[in-house]
């Protein structure tokens, strides 16, 4: 299986919907570290190496017109999709959003690499909607604006943001409250989480570039 080259000349739709086993399929192009550890982000670590799985993928790629087969029966990707693809093969931080209401939540993959950042956020049945970052804002500022968003309009919500590479597990926790921010850090273990309270928006972003370890 192989890969086209990637190109950006006809722009990034809003959102790009795959399911498990197209990304399956998708991961199975480039192999290695990085595509191992996005998988693991994704939950389907497990079926990277299912042919059943990687192949009803291919297939779906193939009749959503998402792929093509080259004469030797290789797969071939181009233009969002492979940007796609690239992205989660080469990248370098896995950021996880957990978005929280007291219904439940929802989540958000924040993808760095080196020539392309996306945001991949779950559906049913293992299935991902995948986005580009907004290009005229950094990465941090990407978290945080969806963080915000999510507490704009779910105030008495909460939000937390880790780095999937960090072993310490640590966690920044943010609510808002009222014009200001309270945050908190949880690490794994029985302590408890001390709130810091009164921040601003600077200060938000600062621990979010922190936690990011940009």
């Amino acid at each position: 299986m192989t890969q086209a080259t990637t190109s950006t000349e006809q722009g990034f739709p809003d959102a790009i919907g795959f399911g498990f086993a197209e990304l399956v399929a998708l991961l199975n192009l480039v192999r290695g570290d990085a595509t191992t550890a996005s998988a693991a982000a994704l939950r389907i670590e497990a079926e990277l190496d299912d042919d059943k799985v990687l192949f009803a993928g291919a297939s779906s790629l193939v009749a959503r017109g998402f792929a093509t087969v080259e004469s030797g029966g290789e797969l071939s990707i181009n233009g969002p999709v492979a940007a796609v693809t690239h992205a989660l093969s080469t990248a370098t931080r896995r950021m996880e959003i957990s978005l929280l209401t007291a219904d439940g939540g929802d989540s958000v993959i924040s993808v760095d690499a080196p020539n392309y950042g996306i945001i991949l956020q779950p559906r049913a049945y293992l299935t991902w909607f995948a986005m580009a970052q907004k290009p005229e804002i950094s990465p941090a500022e990407g978290n945080f604006w969806i963080m915000r968003k999510h507490l704009e309009e779910n105030p008495s919500g909460g939000a937390t943001i880790k780095r999937r590479e960090d072993t310490t597990g640590q966690e920044l926790l943010l609510k808002r409250d009222g014009p200001s921010w309270t945050v908190g850090y949880n690490s794994p273990g029985p302590e408890d989480i001390e709130p810091i309270t009164g921040l601003t928006d600077a200060d938000v972003l600062q621990r979010i570039r922190a936690i990011r370890q940009d």
